[in-house]
Order: C-alpha cells, then structure tokens, then sequence
C-alpha cells in the first residue's frame, strides 16, 4: 500500500499519427532556417537530457523504483517507434506518442508527465507534453529539483574534499615518515661500514669480529629505543593538548547552551555604552584632528620663515668663511711683505755700509789694471787658437789611424 502512494504511474496507449502539417513545414523552410531550426533541436535535445539527468537523480534517491518503469516504458516507446514506419508509408515524418507516465514522489508534491518517442526531439522527462488528463511538472519543482541537486553535489564535493586533505595529509605523513627512514638506514648503514666493515676487520684473521657487530647491534637498539620513548612522550604530550581542546570546546559549548535572554540584554546594553563610548572618542579625535590642523597650518609658516632665517645665516656663514680666508691670505701676505722688508732693509744695510767704506781708485791704477786686463784677454785667445789646432791635428792623425 505504501508502495502504491510513493509512487504511482498510468500507462496511456499508443498513438500513431502521421504529421504532415509538419513535413509541409520543412519543405516551405529555406536552408539557413532549416540550420537555425537544427540547432535548436540539438540545443533542446542537450537541454531535455541535462533535465532528465537531474530528474532520473531525483528519483534515484526519492524512488528508485519507479526508474525502473520509466526504463519500461522507454523500451517500449522505442519500439513502437520501430513498429510505426510499417503502419504509415504516406508520410515520412511520423509522430509517436508513447506511454504516458505520471511519477509522484513519495510526499505527493510533485507529478512527472513521461512522454517517449519522437523522430526529431529527444523524449524528456520533465517537458513532454500529456494529456488532459495528466499532471505537469511546474517550474517551481524543476527549480527546486536542481536546486536539492546542487546541494546534494556540493555536499558530495565537500565531502570529497575533506576525504582527499585527508588522504593527502596521511599520504605526505607516510611520505614523510618513509624519507626519515631511508635517511636514518642510509645513516646506519654508513656508520656500519665505516665502524664495523672497514674499522672491525681483525688485523690478524682478517674477519670481523662478532664481538663488534653485537655491539654495534646493541648500540643502534639503544638509540631506537631512546627515539621511542621520546616519540612516545610527544604522543602522549599531544594527547593531553587534544584532551585539554575537547575539555575546553565541550565547556564553551555548556557556557553557550546556559546563555539566557538577560545575558544578551546585558551585552546589548554593554554595546550600547561601548557605542557612546566609541562616539565621545571620536568627537574627540576630530576636536584633536581640527586642532592639529591648525596648528600644521602655523607650524608650516614657522617652518617657511625657519627656512628663510637659515638661507640668510647660511649665506652669512659662506661670508664669514670667506673673510676668514682673507684674512689668512692677507696675514700670509703680511709675513711676506715683512720678510721682503727685511732684506730690503738688510740690502739697504750693506748698500749704506759700502758706500761708506767704498774707497775711489786712483786713475793710474784703473788704466793699468785695464791694460793687464786686455792682455790677459789677448793671451787666452792665443791659447784658445793653439788648443783648437792641436784637437784638430789630433782628430786627423786619428783618422790617418784607422785608415792604416
């Protein structure tokens, strides 16, 4: 009985009619209208199929077995439309209308009119056309149909989602775990040969000794257990923080369920002297604000006028390092005239002195001495004449030299 209100179906009969009004249709249509009219039947073919896979997921979850009749009725349908051809030769185009299907979902909100077959529109489930007699689907349930569609999609998504951080949180766990193990057996195995292959061979038999490998052996396990016991206390440390979360989580969530009405009172009143509290504030951050402009405007011209005063003493001090560059120039210049003043006086000292002391020759003795003079001149050109023959006899006797 159960059965019979979540889902009920009424199978009309089959009805063959050939359509000539439509073939007559075609035949009037030009070329770009029967292109224009192709891509709208496979623009709605695409549309009605997007509906009955939404539809038929509808069901699936709601009433899977009515899909199973719709399946029926859809083999049927098909092969009626196998059958027609041979009941109608006047008209190429033929028209079937298949089994008639009315679905009611299990809380008898919405009908489905089911309508199969048809040569040149893909039979839908949702906006094929029924009988007077026959319930629609309105577009209110289609809307809603694909909206509990979305929803079940996102929640499967989300769901998938979690699955695979899951998954790839435990993936890059072991990943990580298998490339500390490799790297602590490449380790071992190094230390292994270098402590008991290569250092461990006995000098005198050439083999390694067992003594060493059990130590060795021993060694290792000591420090794996050491690992363990300090693994296990970070587990055991984190187990505590988890407790402690799940302690505090459970007593907000207690803290939450006691909260009453009066306690949200209280916090609207708390916001509300918060709010006046926050208004005093800002009127007076914009006092504060008015006021600091004012004082930028004065504290601009103080610095305008600042700046004025350091141009004119940066100009006086370029001045005064000028002057006092000029006045070194002129104490350098000052020691200079000094100095030459005093040798000139110096000079004019010794001038003074020889004009005092300077005795005149008598004329006698100025004639004889120019006299002696002129000879002694005469004399070194004499000898000047016989120094340069004797260096050009020489320079020819040479010659004659090295000719020989």
């Amino acid at each position: 009985m159960s059965r019979q209100q979540s889902s009920a179906f009424s199978i009309g009969s089959l009805v063959l009619t050939p359509k000539q009004d439509d073939f007559c249709y075609y035949e009037d249509m030009t070329e770009t209208e029967l292109r224009q009219a192709l891509e709208d039947i496979v623009y709605s073919n695409l549309f009605l199929r997007l509906e009955n896979d939404i539809f038929e997921r509808y069901l699936a979850r709601r009433d899977p077995e009515s899909l199973q009749t719709i399946a029926q009725i859809l083999e049927t349908a098909k092969r009626v439309q196998k059958i027609a051809p041979q009941h109608s030769r006047t008209s190429p185009v033929i028209s079937v209308t298949g089994s008639l299907v009315n679905v009611r979902d299990r809380d008898s909100v919405s009908v489905a009119s089911v309508r199969s077959g048809s040569r040149h529109v893909t039979p839908s489930l949702l906006t094929a056309r029924a009988p007077t007699g026959g319930t629609k689907i309105t577009y209110m349930h289609r809307i809603e149909m694909a909206n509990t569609e979305i929803r079940e999609l996102q929640k499967g998504l989300e769901k998938f989602e979690q699955t695979s951080t899951k998954k790839k949180i435990y993936l890059r766990a072991r990943m990580e775990e298998s490339q500390i193990s490799t790297r602590e057996t490449c380790r071992t195995r190094e230390e292994f040969e270098e402590n008991v292959v290569q250092k461990g061979i006995d000098s005198i038999t050439g083999k390694i000794p067992a003594e060493k490998f059990i130590r060795f052996v021993e060694e290792r396990l000591k420090v794996v257990d050491i690992m363990v016991e300090q693994i296990r206390l970070k587990m055991t440390t984190i187990k505590c923080q988890i407790r402690k979360v799940k302690l505090q989580l459970k007593q907000r969530k207690e803290l939450g369920e006691a909260l009453r009405a009066i306690d949200f009172e209280q916090l609207n009143i708390e916001n509300e002297v918060c709010i006046r509290k926050i208004d005093e504030k800002t009127q007076y951050l914009l006092e504060m604000k008015r006021i600091v402009g004012h004082y930028s405007i004065a504290l601009s011209k103080h610095k305008e006028k600042v700046e004025g005063l350091m141009l004119i003493m940066n100009e006086i001090k370029d001045k005064i390092v000028s002057k006092r560059q000029e006045i070194i120039n002129l104490q350098s210049e000052q020691i200079a005239t000094k100095i030459e003043i005093e040798k000139a006086e110096k000079q004019l000292k010794s001038t003074v002195e020889l004009i005092e002391n300077f005795e005149v020759p008598s004329v006698i003795d100025s004639i004889k001495m120019r006299m002696k003079l002129q000879e002694l001149q005469r004399i070194h050109k004499q000898l000047s004449r016989q120094r340069e023959i004797q260096r050009i006899t020489l320079k020819s006797r040479k010659q004659l030299r090295d000719i020989s």
